[in-house]
């Protein structure tokens, strides 16, 4: 606040000298300021640097006070350029760090950021969806802005017991919410934390120890993923089915060739094509028109194998199903919804 007085007395001080100087070169015939109109012009002109020359002081004392106003200008200039100068930097700084928050909606948000979280956070994006991150380390930030620059991607820096932090990200809109921490304990106190606060939100977490999986579901995570489990079942069916294993794999990465393959979830909905129809009309018209073979569905909630072919999917159900990359935009279109929950 008393650099505001400060601004406020020097610009009073600045416009008494302006006032001065009309007043005394107003008194003199040879001079071509003739009133306070005729030394404001000069004095703007004299603090931009523009200097037409067509304003000047004649008289010994307005020369004084003209000095004093020159060097005040200098002063003013060099003041409102520093000002003007920082408040574009804070600003641009403030940007960089998503101090802004995003208006994505429909999205999913990454908390915490590492290489495991960048390799998933790839797969999503390479979807098409919407991705946002948070994380409490600049330099993780620097990371995340080199290697996803893309206009559906929003970074931001904060700390975690921000609640600002969480509106800004617009968690509360977002279809889902991956925990990615190094340490199990670390996430086990932040989902507790998470959960309290918003109770609604769909968590996806990974564990490292198997054992702490049942306490991640007593602490309300529907998706707990074991790290280990996974790879040793993997593992394992590479040492006896090792082309199964290989088909697995590549089913659970995003495809984006016609050659690549993966498996798909699409929401039922009023306006698509399969609202309705019995699994067996969908399974045929998937092959036929899309060369996708739809293999599962989720119905309230629950996922259904191979499911009964006179089994009719309504609104909200999914259809799981295998398709190539280059299907997908034609799949989102007959679905009416992009791939995904």
């Amino acid at each position: 606040m008393k650099k505001w007085n400060y601004f406020l007395l020097a610009v009073f001080i600045y416009l008494l000298a302006i006032y001065g100087i009309g007043v005394v070169e107003s008194q003199s015939e040879a001079s071509n300021i003739k009133g306070f109109t005729d030394a404001l012009w000069y004095a703007i002109v004299t603090l931009t640097t523009v200097g037409y020359g067509d304003s000047y002081p004649v008289t010994p004392v307005g020369k004084v006070i003209s000095l004093t106003l020159v060097i005040g200008s200098i002063g003013v200039l060099g003041y409102l350029i520093g000002e003007i100068t920082n408040k574009f930097n804070l600003y641009m700084e403030k940007k960089k760090t998503g101090f802004w928050g995003t208006n994505f909606e429909n999205h999913y948000v990454i908390i915490g950021y590492n290489d495991f979280g960048r390799q998933v956070a790839s797969q999503i994006v390479a979807t098409g969806h919407k991705l946002a991150f948070l994380v409490n380390s600049k330099e993780k930030l620097d990371l995340i802005k080199d290697v996803f620059h893309f206009d559906n991607c929003f970074a931001m820096f904060a700390d975690y017991n921000n609640d600002e932090a969480y509106d800004k990200i617009n968690l509360t809109k977002s279809k889902a919410v991956f925990l990615n921490f190094d340490e199990d304990t670390d996430t086990l106190v932040y989902v507790l934390n998470l959960k309290k606060k918003y109770p609604n939100v769909d968590v996806v977490v990974t564990c490292k120890n198997s054992e702490l999986k049942e306490t991640f579901v007593n602490a309300g995570i529907k998706y707990v993923v074991s790290q280990t489990t996974v790879a040793s079942r993997l593992v394992a069916s590479y040492i006896f089915e090792p082309e199964v294993a290989s088909y697995t794999e590549d089913l659970i990465t995003t495809s984006r060739t016609e050659n690549d393959f993966d498996m798909q979830q699409y929401k039922i909905n009023t306006s698509g094509m399969y609202f309705q129809k019995s699994f067996m009309d969908i399974f045929l018209g998937l092959k036929k028109e899309f060369n996708a073979i739809a293999i599962g569905i989720v119905s309230h909630g629950k996922v259904i194998k191979n499911p009964p072919s006179d089994f009719v999917l309504t609104e909200n159900d999914y259809v799981i199903l295998i398709s190539n990359g280059v299907s997908k935009k034609h799949l989102e279109k007959a679905f009416g919804v992009k791939e995904g929950k």
